[in-house]
């Protein structure tokens, strides 16, 4: 994760597939970050350095009340298709990926977030 001091907003989507074309077909604010229900121990983070860049996403094992959360993928989902995408989150889901490192992130539940600097 670049960004050690930002603190997402995570939204509940309800299916990969959302996601998928969520990630591709949208550009999102800084903070935002998603979990498929279901599936809550997975984080799928913006770590972008700028709106108008590439959407780069931590793949973060650990949910919102972990004690403990692990990077297992960074993933620009910008430059993947749709059906690009949906593998990269199936994979991550079935937990396919090698853990990366450990990795201290701030996240809280959307409705919590309010508003920060890095939203629009």
């Amino acid at each position: 994760m670049f960004h050690k001091h930002r603190t997402w907003a995570i939204h509940r989507v309800n299916t990969a597939e959302e996601l998928a074309g969520m990630l591709t077909q949208r550009t999102w604010t800084l903070c935002s970050g998603f979990l498929i229900a279901g599936h809550e121990d997975m984080l799928f983070l913006n770590d972008a350095t700028h709106e108008d860049g590439a959407g780069e996403y931590g793949l973060i094992r650990g949910g919102l009340s972990a004690d403990r959360r692990f990077q297992i993928e960074s993933i620009t989902f910008s430059w993947c298709s749709t059906d690009e995408a949906l593998q990269y989150i199936r994979d991550a889901l079935l937990g396919t990926n090698a853990i990366w490192q450990e990795v201290a992130v701030s996240v809280e539940p959307a409705e919590e977030h309010g508003r920060c600097p890095l939203c629009a």
